[in-house]
């Protein structure tokens, strides 16, 4: 529950060396690099270059996308090439992939073409007639085409018109054959045909002679087509094969050539040295440096990172493997800066215990568990980890409820044998049992919102804010107010013991609110001397007693809403308890033989619905009325140099 701790490290060399200096810091993936805005030195300018590798690069992208072949890292040590002779390599690979698949796409759309005109003509073979003797009339104009069957019976209504339709086939859709007329009707009879819905057959490419003649013809066409299609393909796929791992170790190369150079502009540079400076994880600094013991004329050194110094480290959580997945959830909400603490852990905790708590169920928590880590496994998906975890942490509490797929006290024996039969399992829909859960989720929201309290007290005092530590509603001034009202409470209801008294209520209520609603002077106050930001501070914001009082009544109600939020805890438990009695008394309904079904449906639908309400309302517990008290995301992101492979998308 920590954050890596960093080190500026200075690299100091001669220009000759920075390309070897920034692939070392590439392939370490150790050096989160500063932009030299942020650490300028006198004299120094940064680097302003057009990357060289950056039209090349581009050449294998479209190489290895024209061949289907993923960017994964390939070895390209034994790649000797220049940039130049990589680019005329690249060049005439990408010439001879454009060139075949141009012929296989116009193989493929003549294959089309002659495949429509086919199915068309096939049609009109029973026209005995050449095409040439039909079309060569000066006198008269001949149509090929298909009409459809509403169509063909309209014709009727046209006989006045001077044209003959001839047809030699049909289906239940539509009559194929041609019509003749007059070269003076011909526009007219046009306009009946088109209105008639005639798709017309341009057949002027096979006019020499019958049908038949021209079927067998195109068939043939057709065979030589895919043949020369089969032909391309069997080229690309033997093109792939013999040049697709040179091609990936090309790739890898310039990719690294170009992402190392982009690096450039992390550089400040004088005359013949360069100046550059990133952050290490201390625990690697010392095998960071001796990474550039074989770099000539280039130095390297470590400065300890002080709270007092103005640098901004980035942040990279060190969490132990268990709560390592909720780091998702922290940084949907944002990193914490550098010189806060880690809160992984400590959420993660109260969301497997919390989720636990409202999904209680040994059989269904079990499937979760083990959905959760096939997803992991074969998706990579925190999500996935996360649920695992919750999904033990159902079972754990499924079996103190001694309910397993709805089937309750299935685990009284066990507890039986170990003398606990009197307490476990609880029996979740008693009344005194339900009056025990909810009075349970108002103690365990009561002690999660007084420990992000005491964070945020004791992050107010690391970092010298005092108003916030002493004085805020979530500092010292918060718990004595929020935690002496609720021991007050806890001793009258529970020992008889009135602690509202004057001097309780002026000391442990009134006192604390006095000091919440002047905790902004009151902290710059006590921390104007020791903290300059506080003056600035002061000097561009004012204290406005409406707004103070606006907050106090905010402040107020949110203690109120934020530990009745977590009412819904024990809700969720009974909820759970409900719709799986629910379950069970339909299947009693439906008999031995449909039971099983009814039970097998009603869980899935419980896990669905109840799982996905109850990791929704987790999670909104933890940001709300946890997160909320003590978290500031102003953190940024440990993000080393490195090159990645994979980045291309295709």
């Amino acid at each position: 529950m920590s954050i890596e701790k960093m080190s500026l490290v200075h690299i100091v060399g001669s220009m000759s060396n920075l390309d070897a200096t920034l692939m070392k810091c590439c392939e370490s993936e150790l050096i989160h690099l500063e932009n030299p805005s942020e650490f300028s030195a006198k004299g120094f300018h940064s680097l302003h270059e057009e990357n060289p590798y950056t039209e090349v690069l581009q050449l294998a992208v479209d190489v290895m996308n024209y061949l289907s072949i993923s960017p994964d890292y390939e070895d390209y040590s034994q790649i000797t090439l220049s940039k130049e002779e990589i680019k005329t390599y690249l060049t005439n690979l990408k010439t001879q992939v454009i060139q075949t698949n141009n012929q296989l796409a116009q193989s493929k759309d003549n294959l089309v073409k002659h495949q429509q005109i086919l199915e068309q003509l096939r049609h009109l073979q029973g026209l005995n007639l050449k095409f040439s003797d039909i079309l060569a009339s000066k006198s008269s104009v001949a149509h090929f085409g298909r009409l459809p069957v509403d169509s063909f019976l309209k014709l009727e209504y046209f006989s006045r018109n001077n044209f003959f339709f001839f047809d030699y086939d049909h289906d239940e859709q539509y009559y194929w054959g041609f019509y003749v007329v007059p070269n003076s009707n011909a526009k007219e009879v046009e306009q009946i045909f088109t209105s008639l819905y005639f798709e017309q057959i341009d057949v002027s490419e096979f006019a020499d002679d019958t049908p038949q003649v021209e079927v067998s013809l195109l068939e043939q066409n057709i065979s030589q087509i895919q043949e020369g299609i089969v032909g391309y393909e069997e080229s690309l796929q033997t093109l792939t094969k013999t040049e697709q791992r040179k091609i990936k170790q090309v790739y890898c190369k310039i990719k690294t050539l170009n992402d190392t150079f982009a690096y450039r502009s992390y550089v400040n540079a004088v005359d013949d040295r360069f100046f550059l400076q990133g952050f290490v994880p201390t625990a690697k600094v010392t095998e960071f440096i001796a990474l550039f013991d074989e770099i000539p004329q280039v130095i390297c050194e470590q400065e300890l990172v002080e709270k007092k110094s103005k640098c901004n480290p980035p942040v990279k959580l060190k969490t132990n493997w268990f709560f390592r997945p909720f780091e998702m959830f922290v940084k949907m909400y944002g990193l914490p800066s550098y010189h806060d603490f880690d809160p992984t852990s400590f959420i993660g905790f109260i969301y497997v215990v919390l989720f636990g708590i409202m999904f209680g169920d040994f059989g269904q928590g079990f499937l979760v568990t083990v959905g959760g880590a096939l997803v992991w496994k074969y998706k990579k998906m925190p999500l996935g980890a996360i649920m695992s975890r919750c999904g033990i942490s159902s079972m754990f509490f499924g079996f103190l409820y001694g309910s397993c797929f709805g089937f309750e006290g299935c685990f009284k024996p066990i507890f039986n044998a170990i003398g606990l039969g009197g307490i476990f399992p609880l029996h979740v829909l008693d009344p005194n049992t339900s009056t025990m859960l909810l009075i349970m989720s108002f103690g365990i929201g009561i002690v999660i919102i007084l420990t992000a309290i005491g964070i945020n007290t004791w992050l107010g005092f690391k970092k010298g804010d005092y108003g916030r530590a002493v004085f805020s509603n979530n500092g010292i001034a918060g718990i004595v107010f929020y935690g002496g009202i609720i021991l007050a409470a806890v001793l009258m209801l529970v020992l008889d013991i009135n602690l509202f008294h004057p001097i309780f209520i002026l000391v442990v209520v009134i006192l604390p609110l006095v000091l919440m609603f002047f905790h902004e002077p009151l902290g710059k106050w006590l921390g104007k001397k020791r903290k300059k930001y506080m003056q600035k501070k002061e000097e561009e914001e004012k204290f406005s007693a409406v707004n103070s009082a606006f907050e106090m009544f905010d402040v107020v109600l949110s203690y109120c809403t934020n530990t009745l939020s977590f009412l819904r805890v024990g809700g969720f438990i009974l909820s759970h308890a409900a719709l799986m009695l629910v379950v069970m008394t339909f299947a009693h309904m439906a008999g031995s033989f449909g039971s099983i079904f009814v039970i097998i449906l009603g869980n899935a639908f419980v896990m669905a619905l109840e799982g996905l309400i109850a990791g929704i309302q987790v999670l909104r517990l933890v940001y709300y009325e946890t997160f909320s008290r003590f978290y500031e995301s102003d953190g940024k992101e440990f993000n080393p140099a490195r090159v990645i492979f994979k980045s291309e998308k295709k």
